[in-house]
C-alpha cells in the first residue's frame, strides 16, 4: 500500500481584520438586549399559563404574542448584525434596540 502524496498549500500571512472596540461593544449591547427580549417573552408565557390555571386575569395572550413577535424580530436583526460589518451592522443593532424599547413602551410603560 502506498502512502498518499500530500502537497502543502501556501497560506496567506495576513490575520483577519477585527472590528474596533466600539463596534464590538455596540453589538454586545444589542445581543444582550436580544437575549433579554427572548427571556421576557418566555416569562410572559409562564405568567400567562400560571394565571390561566388559577382563574386570574394574567397578561392576555395578545400581549404574549406581541412579545414573541418582537423577540423573533430582535433575533433576526441580531443575526443580520452579527453577519455584517460597518454601518449596516450598526443599523441592524439599532433595529434591535428600537424593537426592544418599542415593546417596553407599548406593553409596560404606556
Amino acid at each position: 500500500m502506498s502512502e498518499p502524496i500530500t502537497v502543502e498549500l501556501a497560506t496567506p500571512e495576513t490575520k483577519p481584520r477585527r472590528e474596533n472596540v466600539v463596534a464590538r461593544v455596540w453589538r454586545g449591547i444589542s445581543g444582550s438586549f436580544t437575549v433579554g427580549l427572548v427571556l421576557l417573552a418566555i416569562a410572559t408565557v409562564v405568567v400567562q399559563r400560571y394565571a390561566s390555571g388559577r382563574d386570574l386575569p394574567g397578561l392576555g395572550w395578545d400581549v404574549v404574542a406581541g412579545h414573541w413577535v418582537a423577540a423573533v424580530a430582535a433575533v433576526v436583526f441580531q443575526v443580520f448584525a452579527d453577519r455584517r460589518r460597518g454601518w449596516v451592522a450598526a443599523l441592524y443593532s439599532l433595529g434591535v434596540l428600537v424593537v426592544g424599547f418599542g415593546v417596553l413602551w407599548v406593553y409596560w410603560w404606556a
